[in-house]
């Protein structure tokens, strides 16, 4: 038995899952973390997915800020002048690498109804950018509708060297005709024709005409004259001759109506933009090399976390000011009292900021308040250790986990994080 999941089910869950974003009493974070290199090359291995993965990923975490910046994207497809496009085409399924769309300079997305093709059937060049905000036939033989511009805001959030985000222009939709025959595609150009064929188009829709043209005894290509409407089956025939050919029908509410289905998307953009400390919520001077989303963190009573940002590292205060900026960074920091180790993430004064994991174990530093702790060479007392942090690391749903290799984060810069995930 086969089986397949359909577009319009994979839409409906990004939806879906933008809805629950967009919800009151849900909370979305994008979270970063792991100070320590992968390996000896510091290569990131490739995420797997079971429940050691997303415990680690906890349990490295540094910080966390508010993901509920989202967005429905597509693959981004640049129009470049001498390139070769492909037209809309119901055969085609999900985030198709043909470039059945493009992105102009001016951040306005058109949709190819008819692509360029010569009287002997061979592609060719669109040379001609599209523009406006209508249907515009260039020169070339392409045939472009405009879907919608791309505002700095939203391109800011969203637009990036791969994704473009899915918006919908309110004047376009409500200008949509439906069931329009958007092409026909020529399945076989037949043989033996002296003249063009008249095409017939037959369905439970109105209007659609077409012309064909005829190359060395071949039908090459069909043009359309007239796309009609509301059509939802149609079947092309031809008035003699043996060529076959079928016909591309659009979406019932119209090509423009609903550019998540036109586009055939399926993919979802989370995006934020850590700035600097965050209010000292996010550490600078030291690395992450991971990223991940978590759904609804809480503190360490239980209660959900709403702000903007969180710290997710425990800490250990020492009594003299100027003492942490012994400690090296990364380094494993050990109580001498408890023998409890760390991994120190961030140092700020007289405070050593830290996470442990499955390497150094879990043992608590409160034995240690009045003695020392170590780390290589430096040494300092502990005055006190703070047992818990901003949020709790091992709450929350974790959706998503991305390695990378290290980012330095610094006191005057900003990250834009933009996470993708495709259905």
């Amino acid at each position: 038995m086969s089986a397949i999941i359909t577009d319009t089910l994979k839409r409906q869950l990004l939806n879906n899952l933008i809805s629950d974003v967009d919800s009151t009493g849900e909370y979305y974070y994008i979270g970063i973390g792991r100070s320590q290199d992968w390996n000896a090359t510091d290569a990131a291995p490739t995420p797997l997915g079971h429940l050691s993965d997303e415990r680690n990923f906890r349990l490295n975490m540094q910080s966390i800020k508010s993901g509920e910046d989202v967005s429905i994207t597509v693959p981004r497809n640049n129009w470049s002048a001498g390139s070769i496009y492909e037209s809309y085409d119901d055969q085609s399924y999900g985030n198709t690498t043909s470039d059945f769309y493009v992105l102009t300079d001016e951040n306005s997305v058109y949709i190819c109804l008819e692509k360029g093709i010569n009287t002997d059937g061979s592609r060719k060049n669109s040379v001609t950018k599209p523009t406006g905000d209508s249907d515009v036939s260039t020169g070339d033989g392409y045939t472009w509708r405009y879907l919608y511009s791309i505002d700095v805001p939203t391109a800011t959030k969203f637009l990036s060297s791969n994704y473009l985000p899915v918006l919908t222009d309110s004047d376009v939709a409500a200008a949509t005709t439906p069931g329009e025959i958007i092409n026909i595609v020529v399945t076989d150009g037949g043989s033996g024709y002296s003249s063009a064929p008249t095409v017939t188009i037959e369905g439970d829709g109105t209007s659609a005409a077409a012309t064909a043209t005829i190359s060395a005894g071949v039908v090459t290509k069909i043009e359309m004259d007239n796309r009609g409407q509301d059509y939802t089956k149609a079947k092309i025939s031809f008035s003699s001759g043996n060529a076959t050919a079928r016909a591309v029908i659009g979406h019932s509410s119209g090509i423009g109506a609903n550019p998540q289905a036109d586009l055939k998307a399926k993919a979802v953009m989370f995006n934020t933009k850590p700035n600097g400390t965050e209010n000292g919520s996010f550490i600078v001077g030291n690395d992450f090399r991971q990223i991940g989303i978590i759904k609804n963190p809480t503190d360490y009573s239980g209660s959900s976390i709403t702000a903007a940002t969180a710290l997710g590292l425990k800490s250990i205060v020492l009594t003299s000011a100027g003492d942490a900026a012994l400690f090296t960074l990364n380094g494993t920091i050990t109580g001498s009292i408890s023998g409890a180790q760390a991994i120190l993430d961030y140092t700020d004064s007289d405070t050593l900021y830290y996470h442990q994991n499955e390497t150094t174990g879990f043992l608590s530093f409160d034995s240690d308040v009045g003695s020392t702790i170590t780390s290589g060479d430096a040494t300092g007392i502990v005055s006190s250790h703070i047992d818990s942090a901003e949020f709790d690391v091992m709450s929350g749903d974790v959706f998503y986990i991305e390695n990378r290799a290290a980012v330095t984060r610094a006191t005057d810069q900003t990250e834009d994080i933009k996470i993708v995930i495709q259905i």
